[in-house]
């Protein structure tokens, strides 16, 4: 069993899932820099996933989360689950049941299916590290987003649960709960809600700007600088908390 000052294996093997998204390929840049064995899953974006391995040295899984999936290899010293979606504004009564569906899925399914693949070769070693991506949202509630918040908030659960598990075994379970961050999503989200609500995609990104106290979006490399530290040998003390990395808008 690990004490507290133990050292990761001498592989560091990371896998971030989402990695073809804004979020996604930060964490991949910023893992494969500071010199992990990196791995990501995609779906969709083969052109982005073979620029981004091209780039940065990193192996490419190709992963249809919506349905039954195989995690080969599972012997991941650190996995980021960020792959997320965000496919609801409507009210509960109106919400797609198939939409509720597939956002829990993908939202906390996911995660708790990967770290149940990962978890027995971390015990194996003494060392690992989950790190969650949540939102603002895992923290608090939102009109319009009963899918989405309810998954954040069970993705909170389960990163609490795990911890409390496993920490006895050297590995760490955090969630990083950003606000809106400059990423695909959010402007996918800003021409959405312009096209149903009125008004341009500027005024909906300003408004996005307005709702915390720096006055600005986050940024991805700021999301992706805590997930490596929260990796870190160094981090090993910090287990089973959401860190809202939203530039004071819960403070």
């Amino acid at each position: 069993m690990s004490g507290p000052t133990a050292d990761p294996p001498p592989t560091r093997r990371v896998l971030i899932t989402g990695g073809t998204g804004s979020l996604g390929e930060a964490m991949v840049a910023a893992f494969a820099k500071a010199g992990y064995e990196t791995f990501f899953q995609y779906h969709r974006r083969a052109d982005i996933a073979e620029r981004l391995r091209a780039d940065t040295a990193s192996t490419a899984l190709r992963i249809d989360f919506r349905g039954p999936f195989d995690l080969e290899p599972t012997d991941f010293d650190v996995v980021v689950n960020n792959a997320g979606v965000n496919e609801s504004d409507e009210l509960t009564h109106q919400v797609d049941p198939l939409a509720w569906d597939t956002m829990l899925r993908i939202n906390v399914t996911v995660p708790f299916l990967i770290s149940r693949a990962v978890l027995p070769g971390m015990v194996r070693r003494g060392w690992g590290r989950i790190i969650n991506i949540g939102s603002i949202y895992s923290l608090r509630a939102a009109a319009n987003r009963a899918p989405y918040v309810a998954s954040k908030h069970a993705l909170s659960g389960l990163t609490k649960t795990i911890a409390k598990e496993y920490a006895a075994h050297g590995i760490t379970c955090n969630e990083i709960c950003p606000s809106a961050v400059d990423s695909q999503m959010i402007h996918r989200l800003a021409r959405e809600r312009a096209a149903a609500r009125g008004g341009t995609v500027e005024d909906v990104l300003a408004q996005y700007r307005s709702m915390g106290p720096a006055g600005r979006l986050g940024t991805a490399e700021e999301v992706a600088a805590t997930a490596l530290y929260l990796a870190d040998r160094d981090a090993g003390f910090i287990n089973g908390v959401s860190i809202p990395v939203d530039g004071g808008l819960t403070a």
